[in-house]
């Protein structure tokens, strides 16, 4: 399951207005409910304030992979964001500024975890997290996760 599939230009959310962890989960779960790929985006936030709890979803180098298992979602979603500043996101300090969200049906357990995988993979590729840094819209930066995946 590539992630160049997955991540749709309409769910890639550039340099967007949240300055804490709250702000940034609210404003890419209303705006995929208006793009139609959720139905309430409060319950989105409530399973990933859930999901939160449980562990931080920081990686490293201020990259963060927010994630849950959404009961009826008709199949897995992607979505990026990436703040202008980093966002305290972790409950032991850490801080983000790319925010990687993937969302599965909870009848689909192995899909999520092979999203999760791939996304471990791609953002370990130091070339793939410079895109993203820079990526002026939405078609360079999905572009150049598509190129990065082409290759084996």
């Amino acid at each position: 399951m590539l992630l160049s599939h997955l991540l749709k230009p309409e769910h890639v959310f550039l340099d967007i207005p949240a300055r804490t962890r709250e702000e940034v989960l609210v404003y890419v779960a209303e705006h995929l409910e208006q793009a139609g790929a959720v139905r309430r985006s409060q319950d989105l936030v409530d399973l990933l304030l859930d999901r939160e709890r449980l562990g931080a979803t920081v990686v490293d180098e201020q990259t963060a992979i927010p994630h849950c298992k959404v009961p009826g979602l008709g199949g897995v979603v992607a979505a990026f964001a990436r703040a202008p500043e980093p966002v305290q996101f972790g409950l032991d300090q850490g801080l983000a500024r790319l925010f990687f969200f993937i969302f599965s049906p909870a009848e689909q357990p192995s899909a999520h975890l092979e999203v999760l995988s791939n996304i471990a993979r791609v953002l370990s590729n130091p070339q793939v997290r410079s895109a993203f840094e820079r990526a002026s819209d939405a078609t360079t930066l999905t572009a150049a996760l598509a190129s990065v995946e082409s290759v084996p």
